[in-house]
């Protein structure tokens, strides 16, 4: 059977060798020499494969494009490699501060989602020394609380036990959200033992976070300032435990994780506010503010892979080239996990991915067959995406948080457009809101908000609306046989039973892995 994949996407190669790179930084992590040998073979090889097709192209003036990508893939690859194995060194200093500690730092956020307080602290110094990282503080319930006091920018010194954070766990997992948010130590004190020596200096990004805040949620109250806060920036640390707990049974959690969602939202708002302007100038104001954003974000995984996609996209059409999502997402994906390397263990970076990877594969392929069956173009769209959307995260939903969340994609289909609305008047309002004495505009964001607050709390209420699975790193071994499902390998006749075949794989590996 004759097999060939249609448009070879270059980044496929660079994809592959940054991954085989983050893996032998994986392997570093637990084994220092077997990861540096892994390292060296997989780097080397990569170099020798891009000599090979340069001296190719040189001779013969052919596989340009072959050559460009080993090229660009052996120096990712040594980026991945060698800045995983630097970022594996500096957490295991830290592991000499798991003792009782003097502690000093300044508080960088403060998260209330839980229930009781945290405080983040930043500009750690640890029985005298500089540490690095972020220590997250649980703060234990006593008659005055300092965490209902203490803001960002605060200094705070007080003496505790501290636990360093492991980039590596016992089950063989890395810590991606540790790694993310660069929490590196943990500890749990009474406030009457901490004491405040003062206030700090704020980055303006925190004056304008801190800002921001205040300003949603004393126009739209404490519950629905938090949530339009969360949508805007990602950040859910004001949001009750609850209200998170049932936008995530009801699968609209993503709403308030900045993503590609956000991204193309704001997109298309600008795209629309500038549309008399001409290309060459649109595209460099677009892409300013898509950078601003990224920063308001904290460079996310999601945002950062949106943003490139965006300028990918954009470029694409300052040049008349063709859009390529698959090839865009290789590009993203590989650039991104060349800096943040152990991004590829990390939840929020595999379902952002797992997404757009779902819709790339299968998207078009449901959207043809729907517009067979006579169903409406932007209907069968809808369907196709949401249902896309569904199957790329399934691997990594399970394996990440055990759960699927079975109205998900019918519900997405449904609020979609509502979401799309309700962001973009937060968006659209917030410039007027600031000018004196217009904060109530804001208002018509809060009772847009509020059909979607009631209608997610309905939903999570409904049974098994959540259904529980077990979960394995085998789950994983799904995305490649997705992708021989899809529409990017052809195989003539044989397409159809193939793809439903790599389905059912997928399904008996998800069953198994389930038992």
């Amino acid at each position: 059977m004759n097999c060939k994949v249609l448009n070879f996407r270059a980044f496929l190669i660079v994809s592959l060798f940054v991954t085989a790179g983050v893996l032998c930084v994986y392997c570093y992590a637990y084994n220092a020499v077997a990861g540096i040998v892994l390292g060296v073979l997989c780097v080397v090889g990569s170099c020798a494969l891009a000599a090979l097709f340069i001296f190719r192209f040189i001779c013969n003036r052919s596989r340009l494009i072959v050559a460009i990508s080993f090229s660009l893939a052996a120096v990712l690859c040594i980026i991945a490699f060698s800045v995983g194995v630097t970022v594996a060194d500096k957490w295991e200093s830290g592991l000499r501060f798991n003792a009782y500690c003097s502690v000093s730092g300044r508080v960088c956020d403060v998260d209330t989602q839980t229930g009781s307080y945290r405080l983040f602290l930043d500009d750690l110094v640890l029985n005298g020394q500089s540490a690095d990282g972020i220590l997250r503080v649980d703060i234990a319930v006593s008659d005055q609380n300092i965490a209902d006091v203490a803001r960002c920018g605060d200094k705070l010194q007080f003496g505790a036990k501290i636990t360093a954070v492991s980039l590596t766990r016992p089950d063989g997992a890395i810590s991606g959200t540790s790694y993310r948010t660069d929490v590196r130590y943990t500890t749990s004190v009474k406030s009457d033992g901490i004491v405040l020596q003062g206030v700090g200096d704020l980055s303006v990004l925190e004056r304008f976070s801190i800002t921001l805040r205040e300003h949603l949620t004393e126009n739209m109250g404490e519950k629905y300032g938090n949530i339009a806060f969360s949508m805007l920036t990602g950040d859910k640390h004001g949001l009750g435990a609850d209200v998170f707990d049932y936008f995530s049974a009801a699968g609209l959690g993503h709403i308030m994780a900045v993503s590609g969602l956000h991204i193309g939202f704001l997109v298309l708002l600008l795209n629309f506010i500038l549309c008399k302007v001409r290309k060459k100038i649109r595209f460099p104001i677009i892409a300013a503010v898509l950078l601003l954003y990224a920063v308001l974000a904290d460079f996310s995984p999601s945002v950062v892979r949106a943003v490139i996609m965006a300028y990918i996209s954009g470029i694409g059409v300052l040049i008349g080239g063709r859009r390529d999502m698959l090839s865009s997402l290789l590009c993203a994906y590989s650039f991104i996990l060349a800096f943040k390397p152990f991004y590829l263990f990390e939840a929020g970076f595999l379902l952002s991915f797992g997404a757009i990877f779902g819709i790339a594969v299968f998207s078009g392929i449901i959207g043809r067959f729907a517009n067979r069956h006579k169903v409406p173009k932007k209907i069968g769209n809808a369907v196709g995406g949401s249902i896309s959307v569904s199957v790329g995260i399934l691997p990594a939903q399970i394996y990440f948080f055990q759960n699927v969340q079975i109205l998900a994609c019918i519900i997405n289909i449904i609020v979609l457009p509502y979401i799309s609305i309700v962001f973009i008047s937060i968006v659209c309002l917030l410039p007027i809101s600031a000018i004196p004495h217009c904060g109530c505009v804001l208002v018509a964001s809060k009772y847009l908000l509020m059909p979607l607050d009631y209608i997610a709390k309905a939903i999570a209420q409904l049974p098994y609306t959540v259904i529980t699975l077990k979960s394995s790193v085998a789950l994983f071994a799904c995305y490649p046989i997705m992708f021989v499902a899809g529409e990017h390998v052809m195989l003539g006749k044989s397409k159809t039973a193939v793809s439903w075949y790599s389905l059912a794989v997928c399904a008996i590996i998800i069953a198994v892995c389930a038992l």
